[in-house]
């Protein structure tokens, strides 16, 4: 393993290639920014660019493109309490309120520092652990299962500032939303009424824009009238 990752490494470390990286993480950085642009959407554009590069570039460009995208949700969350991605949503918890108190560019440093650390420990994790996790997530039943999604839901109470009973509500607000649409074993349709446009479901950045981008455009236009 050590040799593939080395060998990783020295395909990658010339100017050229580190170039694109660093092009494709600022032009995802826009997708990030903008509400309703992902990361995806960003890739599946810039797609037939890599037609023409060698495959080390092209994926150099893919893999800036996807990180860039991600890690560019935070700007508006930041300044707008707007998650840009929905991996951002966390930046709005304490984000925003510094950028109230016109801490927006401390709240930027700090967040694009431990972005970069908690990619590089997710890295580190997926080379190292990733294989062994594989071996053991195959060998799982539904009870393992079952037991994984309730200690993902006891997250719940530690995101649940100040009262409880909203955040359980919030919580099992969420769960209806994402029971509609077809289940994934037996393809029953789950509250659709009937209607086609639920089979798939609900996509999670309308929803969160939904969520988040409406009521803070409500709060906003409250205190300017």
């Amino acid at each position: 393993m050590l040799e593939l990752i080395q060998t990783g490494f020295l395909s990658i470390l010339n100017i050229e290639t580190i170039v694109i990286v660093f092009i494709g993480v600022a032009l995802d950085l826009v997708f990030g920014a903008i509400p309703g642009l992902t990361a995806v959407m960003a890739i599946a554009i810039c797609l037939p660019i890599t037609f023409g590069m060698t495959p080390i570039n092209g994926l150099s460009l893919l893999m800036g493109l996807y990180i860039g995208g991600v890690s560019g949700g935070f700007i508006p969350s930041v300044l707008l309490n707007i998650p840009g991605t929905p991996a951002s949503i966390a930046s709005t918890f304490d984000g925003y309120p510094m950028a109230q108190k016109g801490e927006a560019g401390r709240a930027f440093a700090l967040t694009i520092v431990f972005s970069f650390l908690a990619g590089l420990l997710s890295l580190l994790v997926l080379i190292f652990i990733s294989p062994v996790l594989a071996s053991v997530a195959i060998q799982l039943s539904p009870f393992e299962y079952f037991a994984i999604t309730v200690f993902a839901l006891t997250m719940i109470t530690s995101l649940s500032d100040g009262s409880m009973l909203k955040g359980l509500i919030a919580g099992m607000l969420g769960i209806s939303l994402a029971t509609v649409g077809f289940a994934p074993i037996d393809s029953y349709p789950r509250f659709t009424f009937g209607l086609s446009e639920l089979e798939a479901g609900f996509n999670v950045l309308p929803v969160l824009i939904g969520l988040f981008a409406i009521t803070e455009i409500v709060n906003y236009s409250h205190h300017l009238s």
